[in-house]
């Protein structure tokens, strides 16, 4: 388990790096973890996002070599072979998180769409509507995803927060023990139950770990220990929630930015949540 979640750590790494252009770095990371199928259309992705179609397209033959039916190579080859016939023409979007085909990207979303603009069809001409005509407003689908999520993740001794870039989820109670990356029995079990809240959601899921500041001790920057704490809990979110664990991320949050300042130290030895709709 511990090394299947280090591998994802790993794929959601190269993916971060592709999504900030850093491509040659995320190429390097994969080069690393073999040639299995979503590590080879991650990297066919990462081809097609720089323009190198033809990379790509070996990339995903090698997926179809070990998987004949992979949906995402097969949709991969098919728009690569579009675009490099002249028939289609790519759009590169940002890169989303690396994982499996079926769950963590979607046919080509995050890398490149193909986007074909008919010409609009004739119409006759239309009297103009009256000036005191309501306008029509388009409702923003991230913005209702988020209101649901918020519905979605309450529970007890949880907090929820909804900003722009997700829901932030803060626990309530401290969950390792003294200096420690252990979670608690109690630390646990708080994580077991609300982590059952992620079940078949599209959501990607950051975890922050949080620390204590002791004396003589840095109190801005991030810790190991935070890092591992967040370590810890995505292995218990990601069984209870059954999420492959590149929907997770981890990150160490920075000393002041605890989750109870001021309040009683125990509660700091948590970690904090933003989940982020698919």
């Amino acid at each position: 388990m511990i090394a299947a979640q280090v591998r994802g750590f790993d794929l959601a790494r190269a993916a971060d790096l592709a999504r900030a252009g850093e491509y040659d770095a995320a190429v390097r990371i994969l080069d690393d973890l073999g040639r299995d199928p979503d590590t080879l259309d991650l990297l066919a992705r990462i081809h097609a996002q720089r323009g190198d179609f033809a990379a790509a397209a070996t990339a995903w033959s090698e997926v179809l070599a070990q998987e004949p039916a992979n949906p995402s190579a097969l949709a991969g080859t098919k728009l690569v072979t579009a675009i490099t016939e002249g028939k289609r023409r790519a759009r590169p979007l940002p890169l989303a998180a690396a994982g499996s085909a079926a769950v963590v990207v979607a046919a080509l979303a995050g890398v490149l769409v193909a986007q074909q603009t008919p010409a609009p069809p004739p119409q006759a001409a239309v009297a103009p509507a009256p000036a005191t005509q309501p306008v029509a407003v388009t409702p923003d689908p991230r913005k209702a995803a988020l209101r649901s999520l918020m519905t979605e993740l309450a529970g007890a001794h949880v907090r929820l927060e909804q900003h722009d870039d997700g829901v932030h989820v803060v626990f309530q109670q401290g969950m390792f023990l003294p200096d420690s990356t252990e979670l608690s029995p109690e630390g646990r079990g708080q994580l077991e139950r609300w982590g059952s809240l992620l079940r078949g959601k599209e959501v990607q899921v950051t975890v922050f770990g949080h620390g204590v500041v002791v004396p003589g001790g840095p109190t801005t920057g991030g810790s190991a220990t935070a890092l591992a704490r967040a370590a810890a809990a995505i292995e218990v979110l990601g069984d209870v929630g059954e999420q492959p664990a590149t929907a997770f991320a981890a990150q160490s949050a920075d000393q002041a930015e605890a989750p109870h300042a001021g309040g009683d130290p125990a509660l700091n030895r948590t970690v904090s949540v933003l989940v982020e709709p698919r």
